[in-house]
């Protein structure tokens, strides 16, 4: 299993001229591309397990927004790529945009798939408040994957991971990370962004992603209505099918 120095489980699929780096959503393994990474053949695709998940447990992870990117990002240099595509669900599309505005020279283009808004939420927030009381309680962090998914039955491994996040990580990202925005940085970002949300996500809020979009300089926006939260587990084949189509256009293709 390779890890890098800074403590980032990854692994390596596939091959291609253009590069991309999917990043898992909070609780999430790299399993969560199990579905998607096969679809995206002719590219070679790099996939990391976060911070302080999984593989990755070891790595500094205390929620902060841009440490989480800053510690991805470390990876990315120490395994030698430059000029990527990178792509995250949920909190992963968070950390995808984070890299983006702070590296422009080395992100080729940007895929949030059902993306934390960077707007961040509001105290109160029922999900992530639940989740957050959840820490260390099997039950309740089953019957809360459970809700926020179309089709229990593909989100199993999400059961079993999601318990595997450390504390500093859980407690700092859900009490913490959450309520960070960076929505005022948007209209300065350069790279190609697109948002794939789901018209079934009860997680993010619809309206914040598309405010978020509306902020970037070509944001792009595709809505998938019956996707919820967890489309990668769900629909991986429309998931990799409207990324493909997104870094195939020319204006992607030419940055």
């Amino acid at each position: 299993m390779p890890i890098t120095t800074s403590g980032i489980h990854y692994e390596v699929r596939g091959g291609g001229e253009r590069t991309i780096v999917l990043l898992p959503g909070f609780g999430c393994s790299i399993e969560c591309w199990a579905e998607v990474a096969p679809l995206l053949d002719g590219y070679r695709v790099v996939l990391m397990d976060l911070p302080g998940h999984a593989g990755s447990s070891g790595a500094r992870a205390d929620g902060d927004l841009a440490r989480l990117a800053e510690t991805v990002f470390e990876a990315c240099r120490e395994i030698g790529l430059t000029r990527f595509v990178v792509a995250g669900l949920s909190l992963g599309g968070a950390i995808s945009v984070r890299i983006a505005l702070d590296h422009p020279g080395e992100v080729e283009a940007v895929v949030g798939i059902m993306p934390w808004n960077a707007g961040g939420t509001s105290p109160g927030d029922p999900v992530i408040e639940g989740f957050y009381g959840a820490y260390g309680d099997l039950d309740t962090i089953t019957a809360g994957i459970a809700s926020i998914s179309q089709d229990p039955a593909k989100t199993t491994d999400l059961v079993r991971t999601m318990p595997t996040v450390t504390e500093r990580m859980w407690r700092g990202w859900l009490g913490g990370g959450v309520y960070t925005s960076m929505a005022d940085e948007l209209p300065g970002l350069r790279v190609p962004l697109l948002y794939l949300v789901g018209g079934k996500d009860t997680v993010v809020n619809l309206d914040k992603q598309i405010s978020d979009v509306r902020r970037v300089p070509g944001g792009r926006l595709v809505l998938l209505a019956d996707a919820g939260h967890l489309a990668c587990y769900e629909t991986p084949e429309v998931v990799a099918r409207e990324m493909r189509q997104f870094l195939s256009d020319r204006a992607v293709a030419a940055v």
